[in-house]
Protein backbone atom coordinates (compact mmCIF):
# COMPACT_ATOMS: atom_id res chain seq x y z
CA UNK A 1 0.00 0.00 0.00
CA UNK A 2 0.84 3.88 -0.15
CA UNK A 3 2.01 5.87 2.34
CA UNK A 4 -1.12 7.83 3.96
CA UNK A 5 -2.26 9.76 6.61
CA UNK A 6 -6.01 9.10 8.47
CA UNK A 7 -7.68 11.72 10.28
CA UNK A 8 -11.77 11.52 10.99
CA UNK A 9 -12.06 13.46 14.56
CA UNK A 10 -16.07 13.52 14.12
CA UNK A 11 -17.38 11.22 16.99
CA UNK A 12 -20.05 9.08 15.81
CA UNK A 13 -23.04 7.81 18.27
CA UNK A 14 -24.99 4.99 16.38
CA UNK A 15 -28.08 3.08 17.17
CA UNK A 16 -31.42 3.29 18.29
CA UNK A 17 -30.79 5.21 21.80
CA UNK A 18 -28.58 7.75 20.06
CA UNK A 19 -31.00 10.58 20.23
CA UNK A 20 -30.73 10.04 23.50
CA UNK A 21 -27.28 11.37 23.99
CA UNK A 22 -27.63 14.15 22.49
CA UNK A 23 -28.42 16.53 25.54
CA UNK A 24 -24.81 15.34 27.11
CA UNK A 25 -23.19 16.16 23.99
CA UNK A 26 -24.93 19.49 23.26
CA UNK A 27 -24.06 21.46 26.83
CA UNK A 28 -20.25 21.82 25.66
CA UNK A 29 -20.99 23.40 22.55
CA UNK A 30 -22.90 26.15 23.84
CA UNK A 31 -25.88 27.99 24.65
CA UNK A 32 -26.81 28.94 21.07
CA UNK A 33 -27.41 27.27 18.10
CA UNK A 34 -28.29 27.82 14.26
CA UNK A 35 -30.54 24.69 14.08
CA UNK A 36 -30.65 23.83 9.92
CA UNK A 37 -33.21 21.39 8.32
CA UNK A 38 -35.16 20.47 4.94
CA UNK A 39 -38.45 20.96 4.24
CA UNK A 40 -41.67 19.36 5.72
CA UNK A 41 -40.25 15.86 6.34
CA UNK A 42 -38.80 16.15 10.41
CA UNK A 43 -42.29 17.76 11.48
CA UNK A 44 -44.35 14.77 9.43
CA UNK A 45 -42.22 12.17 11.32
CA UNK A 46 -41.94 13.92 14.60
CA UNK A 47 -38.57 14.65 14.82
CA UNK A 48 -38.78 18.05 14.82
CA UNK A 49 -40.96 17.75 17.76
CA UNK A 50 -38.26 15.46 19.25
CA UNK A 51 -35.14 18.06 18.85
CA UNK A 52 -37.31 21.37 20.04
CA UNK A 53 -37.99 19.41 23.19
CA UNK A 54 -34.35 18.26 23.61
CA UNK A 55 -32.99 22.15 22.51
CA UNK A 56 -36.00 23.52 25.06
CA UNK A 57 -35.06 20.97 28.55
CA UNK A 58 -31.26 21.81 28.08
CA UNK A 59 -31.87 25.87 27.44
CA UNK A 60 -30.40 26.18 24.58
CA UNK A 61 -31.64 29.19 22.12
CA UNK A 62 -32.11 28.38 18.98
CA UNK A 63 -33.04 29.84 16.07
CA UNK A 64 -34.18 27.65 12.49
CA UNK A 65 -33.06 27.92 8.92
CA UNK A 66 -35.40 25.55 7.27
CA UNK A 67 -36.05 24.70 3.63
CA UNK A 68 -33.23 23.37 2.34
CA UNK A 69 -33.26 21.49 -0.81
CA UNK A 70 -31.75 18.73 -1.98
CA UNK A 71 -28.57 19.83 -4.64
CA UNK A 72 -29.01 22.59 -2.07
CA UNK A 73 -28.55 26.18 -3.13
CA UNK A 74 -26.07 28.98 -2.44
CA UNK A 75 -28.68 31.44 -1.64
CA UNK A 76 -29.84 29.76 1.75
CA UNK A 77 -25.95 29.58 2.74
CA UNK A 78 -25.98 33.13 2.11
CA UNK A 79 -29.20 33.93 4.39
CA UNK A 80 -27.76 30.76 7.09
CA UNK A 81 -24.39 32.75 7.38
CA UNK A 82 -26.16 36.37 7.87
CA UNK A 83 -28.73 35.16 10.32
CA UNK A 84 -25.69 32.99 11.93
CA UNK A 85 -23.86 36.82 12.53
CA UNK A 86 -26.60 38.57 13.40
CA UNK A 87 -27.80 35.91 16.48
CA UNK A 88 -24.42 35.43 17.12
CA UNK A 89 -24.27 31.79 17.24
CA UNK A 90 -22.04 29.23 19.44
CA UNK A 91 -22.61 26.15 16.82
CA UNK A 92 -24.63 24.56 13.96
CA UNK A 93 -27.06 21.47 14.22
CA UNK A 94 -27.74 20.13 11.17
CA UNK A 95 -31.08 17.69 11.24
CA UNK A 96 -31.32 15.73 7.98
CA UNK A 97 -29.19 14.39 5.35
CA UNK A 98 -26.01 15.27 2.90
CA UNK A 99 -27.95 18.77 1.88
CA UNK A 100 -28.56 19.88 4.99
CA UNK A 101 -25.53 19.06 6.11
CA UNK A 102 -23.35 20.43 3.32
CA UNK A 103 -25.20 23.78 3.95
CA UNK A 104 -24.71 23.82 7.38
CA UNK A 105 -20.63 23.20 7.01
CA UNK A 106 -20.56 25.79 4.32
CA UNK A 107 -22.13 28.21 7.08
CA UNK A 108 -19.94 27.19 9.73
CA UNK A 109 -16.94 28.82 7.78
CA UNK A 110 -18.53 31.57 6.04
CA UNK A 111 -19.35 32.51 9.28
CA UNK A 112 -15.90 33.98 9.78
CA UNK A 113 -15.18 34.82 6.66
CA UNK A 114 -15.80 38.51 5.54
CA UNK A 115 -15.82 38.01 1.44
CA UNK A 116 -18.23 35.55 -0.01
CA UNK A 117 -18.46 32.08 0.92
CA UNK A 118 -18.69 31.13 -3.02
CA UNK A 119 -14.51 31.98 -3.28
CA UNK A 120 -13.99 28.78 -1.09
CA UNK A 121 -15.36 26.68 -3.89
CA UNK A 122 -13.94 28.51 -6.75
CA UNK A 123 -10.44 28.07 -4.69
CA UNK A 124 -9.63 31.24 -4.27
CA UNK A 125 -9.58 30.76 -0.79
CA UNK A 126 -9.60 28.73 2.16
CA UNK A 127 -11.56 28.70 5.46
CA UNK A 128 -9.13 29.40 8.73
CA UNK A 129 -12.14 28.81 10.89
CA UNK A 130 -15.56 27.21 11.50
CA UNK A 131 -18.42 27.01 13.83
CA UNK A 132 -18.42 23.65 15.08
CA UNK A 133 -21.23 21.38 13.78
CA UNK A 134 -23.69 19.11 14.94
CA UNK A 135 -25.33 15.91 12.80
CA UNK A 136 -28.62 14.33 13.43
CA UNK A 137 -28.63 12.09 10.27
CA UNK A 138 -32.05 11.28 8.71
CA UNK A 139 -30.97 9.62 5.15
CA UNK A 140 -28.08 7.13 4.25
CA UNK A 141 -26.20 8.68 0.93
CA UNK A 142 -23.58 11.19 0.82
CA UNK A 143 -21.75 10.41 3.93
CA UNK A 144 -21.42 14.26 4.84
CA UNK A 145 -21.95 13.35 8.73
CA UNK A 146 -18.43 11.56 8.43
CA UNK A 147 -16.17 14.22 6.30
CA UNK A 148 -15.21 16.98 5.33
CA UNK A 149 -16.78 17.89 2.66
CA UNK A 150 -19.69 20.34 1.67
CA UNK A 151 -21.19 20.55 -2.64
CA UNK A 152 -22.78 23.65 -3.50
CA UNK A 153 -25.04 24.52 -6.00
CA UNK A 154 -24.82 28.08 -7.73
CA UNK A 155 -27.99 29.35 -8.04
CA UNK A 156 -27.58 32.06 -10.66
CA UNK A 157 -24.47 30.29 -12.84
CA UNK A 158 -25.95 26.63 -12.33
CA UNK A 159 -22.84 25.11 -11.50
CA UNK A 160 -22.53 22.85 -8.53
CA UNK A 161 -18.87 22.71 -6.50
CA UNK A 162 -17.47 21.19 -3.66
CA UNK A 163 -15.31 22.48 -0.90
CA UNK A 164 -13.27 20.26 1.28
CA UNK A 165 -11.28 20.97 4.24
CA UNK A 166 -10.26 19.54 8.05
CA UNK A 167 -12.55 22.46 9.33
CA UNK A 168 -15.84 20.89 8.08
CA UNK A 169 -15.92 18.04 10.09
CA UNK A 170 -19.07 17.47 12.50
CA UNK A 171 -17.76 17.30 16.28
CA UNK A 172 -20.35 14.80 16.46
CA UNK A 173 -22.74 12.97 14.16
CA UNK A 174 -25.88 10.94 15.57
CA UNK A 175 -26.83 8.32 13.61
CA UNK A 176 -30.27 6.22 14.47
CA UNK A 177 -31.19 3.74 11.52
CA UNK A 178 -34.89 4.11 12.23
CA UNK A 179 -35.06 7.84 11.22
CA UNK A 180 -34.63 6.25 8.02
CA UNK A 181 -37.83 4.48 8.23
CA UNK A 182 -39.44 6.88 5.99
CA UNK A 183 -37.45 7.70 3.30
CA UNK A 184 -39.11 7.41 0.41
CA UNK A 185 -37.98 4.20 -1.70
CA UNK A 186 -36.75 6.82 -4.71
CA UNK A 187 -34.48 8.51 -2.05
CA UNK A 188 -33.29 4.90 -0.30
CA UNK A 189 -31.99 4.02 -3.53
CA UNK A 190 -30.89 6.94 -4.88
CA UNK A 191 -28.99 7.19 -1.37
CA UNK A 192 -27.55 3.79 -1.89
CA UNK A 193 -26.54 4.48 -5.10
CA UNK A 194 -24.37 7.18 -4.13
CA UNK A 195 -22.91 5.40 -1.09
CA UNK A 196 -21.84 2.87 -3.61
CA UNK A 197 -20.33 5.45 -6.32
CA UNK A 198 -17.72 7.10 -3.64
CA UNK A 199 -16.31 3.46 -3.23
CA UNK A 200 -16.96 2.93 -6.93
CA UNK A 201 -14.35 5.91 -8.07
CA UNK A 202 -11.64 5.37 -5.98
CA UNK A 203 -11.73 1.71 -6.98
CA UNK A 204 -11.39 2.14 -10.09
CA UNK A 205 -9.17 5.71 -10.04
CA UNK A 206 -6.84 4.56 -7.33
CA UNK A 207 -3.12 4.63 -8.13
CA UNK A 208 -2.48 1.43 -6.29
CA UNK A 209 -4.06 -1.35 -7.87
CA UNK A 210 -2.70 -4.21 -6.21
CA UNK A 211 -4.51 -6.59 -3.95
CA UNK A 212 -4.60 -5.18 -0.42
CA UNK A 213 -7.17 -5.11 2.12
CA UNK A 214 -8.11 -1.66 1.39
CA UNK A 215 -9.29 -3.21 -1.84
CA UNK A 216 -11.20 -5.75 0.53
CA UNK A 217 -12.56 -2.97 2.40
CA UNK A 218 -13.81 -1.75 -0.69
CA UNK A 219 -15.20 -4.88 -1.88
CA UNK A 220 -17.16 -5.65 1.06
CA UNK A 221 -18.77 -2.22 1.32
CA UNK A 222 -19.91 -2.66 -1.98
CA UNK A 223 -21.38 -6.21 -1.60
CA UNK A 224 -23.43 -4.94 1.35
CA UNK A 225 -24.67 -1.51 -0.34
CA UNK A 226 -26.27 -4.05 -2.94
CA UNK A 227 -27.13 -6.37 -0.42
CA UNK A 228 -29.25 -4.25 2.08
CA UNK A 229 -30.54 -1.48 -0.33
CA UNK A 230 -33.01 -3.96 -2.09
CA UNK A 231 -33.80 -5.27 1.48
CA UNK A 232 -34.78 -1.99 2.72
CA UNK A 233 -36.63 -0.98 -0.15
CA UNK A 234 -38.55 -4.39 -0.06
CA UNK A 235 -38.68 -3.92 3.57
CA UNK A 236 -38.48 -0.15 4.79
CA UNK A 237 -38.76 -0.95 8.06
CA UNK A 238 -35.84 -3.48 8.25
CA UNK A 239 -33.56 -2.36 10.36
CA UNK A 240 -30.61 -4.44 10.01
CA UNK A 241 -30.94 -3.03 6.63
CA UNK A 242 -31.24 0.08 7.50
CA UNK A 243 -27.73 0.25 9.61
CA UNK A 244 -26.04 -1.30 7.38
CA UNK A 245 -26.83 0.71 4.70
CA UNK A 246 -26.52 4.00 6.99
CA UNK A 247 -22.70 2.94 8.03
CA UNK A 248 -21.92 1.42 4.78
CA UNK A 249 -23.01 5.09 3.41
CA UNK A 250 -21.00 6.64 6.34
CA UNK A 251 -17.78 4.81 5.93
CA UNK A 252 -17.60 5.02 2.19
CA UNK A 253 -16.11 8.76 1.76
CA UNK A 254 -14.59 9.07 5.98
CA UNK A 255 -11.13 8.62 4.43
CA UNK A 256 -10.82 5.09 5.30
CA UNK A 257 -11.08 3.51 2.33
CA UNK A 258 -8.58 5.59 0.53
CA UNK A 259 -6.06 5.50 3.13
CA UNK A 260 -3.04 3.38 0.87
CA UNK A 261 -4.46 3.81 -2.27
CA UNK A 262 -2.43 6.57 -3.26
CA UNK A 263 -3.57 9.54 -6.05
CA UNK A 264 -7.23 9.43 -7.62
CA UNK A 265 -9.86 11.32 -9.54
CA UNK A 266 -13.40 11.54 -9.21
CA UNK A 267 -14.54 12.31 -12.33
CA UNK A 268 -18.06 10.41 -12.68
CA UNK A 269 -18.83 12.66 -9.45
CA UNK A 270 -17.53 15.98 -11.89
CA UNK A 271 -19.41 15.38 -14.43
CA UNK A 272 -22.47 14.60 -12.68
CA UNK A 273 -22.19 17.93 -10.56
CA UNK A 274 -23.09 19.48 -14.22
CA UNK A 275 -26.68 17.40 -14.22
CA UNK A 276 -27.38 17.95 -10.53
CA UNK A 277 -26.47 21.11 -10.49
CA UNK A 278 -28.32 22.16 -13.87
CA UNK A 279 -30.90 20.43 -14.01
CA UNK A 280 -31.97 19.66 -10.21
CA UNK A 281 -32.08 16.13 -10.43
CA UNK A 282 -31.57 13.56 -7.71
CA UNK A 283 -27.33 12.67 -7.21
CA UNK A 284 -27.68 9.56 -7.30
CA UNK A 285 -29.52 9.32 -10.26
CA UNK A 286 -27.28 10.72 -12.51
CA UNK A 287 -24.37 8.91 -10.42
CA UNK A 288 -25.93 5.39 -12.07
CA UNK A 289 -26.26 6.86 -15.47
CA UNK A 290 -22.53 7.68 -15.50
CA UNK A 291 -20.94 5.10 -13.70
CA UNK A 292 -23.05 2.31 -16.21
CA UNK A 293 -21.57 4.78 -19.48
CA UNK A 294 -18.06 4.43 -17.16
CA UNK A 295 -18.31 0.72 -17.33
CA UNK A 296 -19.52 0.76 -20.67
CA UNK A 297 -16.66 2.67 -21.66
CA UNK A 298 -13.93 0.80 -19.85
CA UNK A 299 -15.53 -2.77 -19.65
CA UNK A 300 -12.04 -4.16 -20.76
CA UNK A 301 -9.89 -2.23 -18.95
CA UNK A 302 -7.95 -4.64 -16.30
CA UNK A 303 -9.36 -2.69 -13.51
CA UNK A 304 -12.84 -3.29 -14.66
CA UNK A 305 -12.80 -6.43 -15.11
CA UNK A 306 -11.14 -6.96 -11.39
CA UNK A 307 -14.19 -5.01 -10.16
CA UNK A 308 -16.98 -7.17 -11.84
CA UNK A 309 -15.02 -10.38 -11.09
CA UNK A 310 -14.95 -8.93 -7.59
CA UNK A 311 -18.31 -7.00 -6.30
CA UNK A 312 -20.48 -9.44 -8.68
CA UNK A 313 -18.67 -12.59 -8.02
CA UNK A 314 -18.47 -13.06 -11.71
CA UNK A 315 -16.78 -15.70 -13.51
CA UNK A 316 -17.01 -14.02 -16.82
CA UNK A 317 -17.07 -10.34 -15.92
CA UNK A 318 -18.35 -9.62 -19.54
CA UNK A 319 -21.90 -10.10 -18.07
CA UNK A 320 -20.80 -7.40 -15.34
CA UNK A 321 -22.63 -4.46 -16.67
CA UNK A 322 -25.75 -6.47 -16.97
CA UNK A 323 -25.45 -7.26 -13.34
CA UNK A 324 -24.73 -3.68 -12.60
CA UNK A 325 -28.14 -3.10 -14.81
CA UNK A 326 -30.14 -5.78 -13.11
CA UNK A 327 -28.80 -3.89 -9.40
CA UNK A 328 -30.31 -0.36 -10.89
CA UNK A 329 -33.66 -2.18 -12.36
CA UNK A 330 -34.00 -3.25 -9.05
CA UNK A 331 -34.07 -0.14 -7.09
CA UNK A 332 -36.33 1.09 -10.27
CA UNK A 333 -33.72 3.76 -10.91
CA UNK A 334 -33.65 5.20 -14.74
CA UNK A 335 -30.16 4.42 -16.84
CA UNK A 336 -29.57 7.11 -19.53
CA UNK A 337 -30.31 10.99 -19.57
CA UNK A 338 -32.35 10.20 -22.30
CA UNK A 339 -34.80 8.27 -20.59
CA UNK A 340 -35.17 11.71 -17.84
CA UNK A 341 -35.37 13.70 -20.66
CA UNK A 342 -32.01 15.34 -20.77
CA UNK A 343 -31.96 17.14 -24.61
CA UNK A 344 -29.17 15.84 -26.35
CA UNK A 345 -28.76 19.36 -27.56
CA UNK A 346 -27.30 20.17 -24.05
CA UNK A 347 -24.57 18.16 -24.07
CA UNK A 348 -21.78 20.69 -25.35
CA UNK A 349 -22.97 23.01 -22.19
CA UNK A 350 -22.57 19.95 -20.29
CA UNK A 351 -19.22 19.29 -22.02
CA UNK A 352 -17.76 23.13 -21.45
CA UNK A 353 -19.35 23.17 -17.74
CA UNK A 354 -17.74 19.16 -16.51
CA UNK A 355 -14.23 20.91 -18.23
CA UNK A 356 -14.59 23.97 -15.95
CA UNK A 357 -14.45 21.52 -13.07
CA UNK A 358 -12.00 19.67 -14.11
CA UNK A 359 -9.42 22.76 -14.74
CA UNK A 360 -10.58 24.49 -11.19
CA UNK A 361 -8.66 20.86 -10.09
CA UNK A 362 -5.93 20.55 -12.13
CA UNK A 363 -7.36 17.98 -13.84
CA UNK A 364 -8.09 18.97 -17.78
CA UNK A 365 -5.05 17.01 -19.35
CA UNK A 366 -6.16 14.20 -18.14
CA UNK A 367 -9.81 14.68 -18.58
CA UNK A 368 -10.11 16.67 -21.78
CA UNK A 369 -13.35 17.46 -23.68
CA UNK A 370 -13.32 14.81 -25.73
CA UNK A 371 -13.37 12.45 -23.37
CA UNK A 372 -15.67 13.96 -20.99
CA UNK A 373 -18.40 14.12 -24.40
CA UNK A 374 -17.15 10.51 -24.76
CA UNK A 375 -19.44 9.63 -21.53
CA UNK A 376 -21.85 12.00 -22.21
CA UNK A 377 -22.70 10.59 -24.82
CA UNK A 378 -22.60 7.36 -23.96
CA UNK A 379 -24.63 8.15 -21.34
CA UNK A 380 -27.95 8.77 -23.17
CA UNK A 381 -28.61 5.44 -24.53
Amino acid sequence: MKDFELWIPTKVIFGKKALKQIPKELSSFGKKALWVYGRSSIKITGLYKKIKEILIQENIEFIELGGVKSNPFLSKVLEGIEIAKKQKVDFILAVGGGSVIDTAKAIACGYYYEGNVWDFFEKKAYPEKALPIIVVLTIAGTGSELNEVSVITHDIKKVKHSLRSPLLFPKVSFLDPTLTFTVSPEHTAYGAVDAFSHVFEFFVNREYKKDSLVEDLMIVIMKNIIKWSKIALKEPDNYEARANLMWASSLALCGLIKAGIGSYRFPIHAIEHTLSGGYDIPHGLGLAILMRAWMKIHRKDEIIRKFFTKVFDLPIPEKGIEFFENWLRELRIPMSLKEIGIPKEDIDTLVDKAFEIFLLYGAEKEYPKEKIREILETAFF
